[in-house]
């Protein structure tokens, strides 16, 4: 009997002495707290800078934003709502800046990390659009595009991407010569 008291004593103790009311604890998740609340007011203050009407997309500021969305990201995982915006908004900065490779690490992080993010559709596509036109990966670009088609059933994003399956090996003549023919059809239907 005395051992099963003991037991229930230290139970009790242990929970007591890790529970909310422990000042480390609270004191670290108000810190972690106030450290989000802050990051996400400088991170505001950047995208006002960066993306007023004749803001220069090299500028300090931009470089200092897409830091930003990165650490904020690596530091809050867990906030399922602007992490992956974050990086969605730092590839997107990225393929502005010519750095087509960091995009495609950035898309395919989102995807793997944030899979139900809202946005995962038109993420997938823009990376395998990536590989597509920026870096000229027709074969990586088939098999992500082919991915947004199999990933996304019936999903506007992968219409798109079964529309580029079909013209991924055409000539720039070919597509003009395509895009012609389409509009000549739809002209001719509208008389």
């Amino acid at each position: 009997m005395r051992q099963v008291f003991g037991f229930i004593a230290l139970v009790l103790i242990a929970t007591a002495c890790s529970g909310p009311e422990d000042p480390e604890v609270k004191e670290s998740l108000k810190s972690n707290t106030e450290r989000h609340r802050e990051m996400v007011k400088t991170i505001d203050s950047l995208q006002t800078l960066v993306f007023a009407e004749d803001a220069d997309m090299k500028s300090p500021a931009t470089g200092e934003l897409l830091k930003q969305y990165l650490r904020f990201a690596k530091m809050f995982p867990g906030d399922k709502e602007r992490s992956p915006e974050y990086l969605y908004k730092a590839a997107a900065l990225s393929r502005a800046n010519k750095l087509p490779v960091k995009a495609v690490k950035l898309y395919s992080e989102i995807l793997k990390k944030y899979p139900n993010y809202i946005k995962a559709p038109e993420v997938a596509f823009l990376l395998a659009f990536t590989y597509d036109e920026d870096l000229k990966q027709q074969e990586e670009a088939r098999k992500a595009y082919q991915k947004v088609v199999d990933d996304f059933p019936g999903d506007t994003w992968a219409e798109q991407a079964e529309e580029r399956l079909k013209t991924i090996d055409m000539t720039d003549e070919e597509l003009m010569e395509k895009f012609m023919e389409k509009n000549q059809k739809s002209g001719d239907e509208a008389s």
